[in-house]
């Protein structure tokens, strides 16, 4: 295209976007400022990696990273994928951080209350007692058990899922990027991105919106019929009804950190602080409140 003074003129390149089924849940992934080819190729390699992440942690599949750990005998170390080994230090992070209040070893309490299936048998029978504490990662990405335990990553391998997924991209600094898998949400490039922050049963003119720019945002509700959170300590189920949101720099952390902040532990401000995130906290009787450093 040649402008009235006759230099040329970039050519806005469309936004191409696909939804598909991942992660027991839709994931949408767009990038814009890419000719077609380059977009279809950049979408490809962003659902093949979230293909690669929710098989090596599923807590369901019978070959899965997490399926060979329950299956260990106690003592017994199991080497995991580095993809696996990433999200479980992290794990270990948010373990720390929160004082026990983030724990991944919760899957028994969520089978036995309707949140989770059952894991495929063969898988051996978690001991009650245990607890992430019980859990140690040694080197060259092998994990060892100290109590026969069951570990669910669901509640941060989806944001982990998306940030690969944002990486596999490979996007230019000029092109702009977003994955979506069923609320976590992380926006790459130099575009700013209104969100609404959705609060279930609640009319659309009641939501607050926030800007995201090169960041993350993972929410979470407690609204479901069955209990789908617990608290990490003491295996018990988040008092109902409360919605949260975190901005965060990864997704995967933002993912984790709203289950940290629905149990509200007492060094909440804390955690969010050492994670660099902001949390929106919407409960029944006490409306929003913003938790943690608002910087963008």
């Amino acid at each position: 295209m040649r402008s009235e003074n006759g230099h040329s003129s970039p050519v806005p390149q469309p936004v191409l976007q696909q939804t598909r089924p991942g992660l027991g849940t839709y994931v949408t992934v767009g990038v814009a400022g890419l000719p077609e080819v380059e977009a279809e190729s950049a979408l490809e390699r962003a659902f093949a990696a979230i293909a690669r992440v929710d098989a090596v942690m599923s807590f369901h599949s019978g070959d899965s990273d997490l399926a060979r750990l329950h299956a260990a005998p106690v003592g017994v170390a199991v080497e995991v994928c580095a993809d696996t080994m990433a999200v479980l230090q992290c794990a270990d992070r948010l373990y720390r951080l929160s004082g026990g209040s983030f724990d991944v070893t919760v899957a028994p309490a969520l089978v036995r209350e309707g949140g989770l299936p059952a894991p495929a048998s063969g898988t051996g029978n978690p001991d009650p007692r245990a607890r992430w504490a019980d859990v140690e990662l040694l080197p060259d990405n092998r994990v060892v058990s100290r109590r026969s335990v069951w570990i669910d990553l669901g509640g941060i391998a989806k944001g982990y899922a998306v940030d690969r997924a944002i990486e596999a991209l490979q996007l230019p600094s000029a092109a702009s990027g977003q994955v979506n898998a069923g609320g976590d949400l992380r926006v790459s490039g130099p575009d700013i991105q209104a969100v609404s922050l959705r609060v279930p049963g609640h009319p659309e003119s009641t939501h607050p919106v926030i800007e995201l720019r090169e960041a993350s945002l993972a929410s979470s509700a407690t609204d479901a019929p069955q209990a789908v959170h617990f608290t990490g300590s003491d295996h018990r189920a988040v008092v109902s009804g409360r919605f949260v949101s975190v901005v965060a720099p990864t997704c995967m952390v933002a993912d984790g950190l709203t289950k940290v902040v629905l149990a509200e532990g007492s060094n909440l401000e804390t955690v969010l602080a050492a994670c660099d995130a902001t949390a929106y906290l919407y409960a029944p009787v006490s409306g929003w409140k913003i938790l943690g450093g608002e910087k963008r």
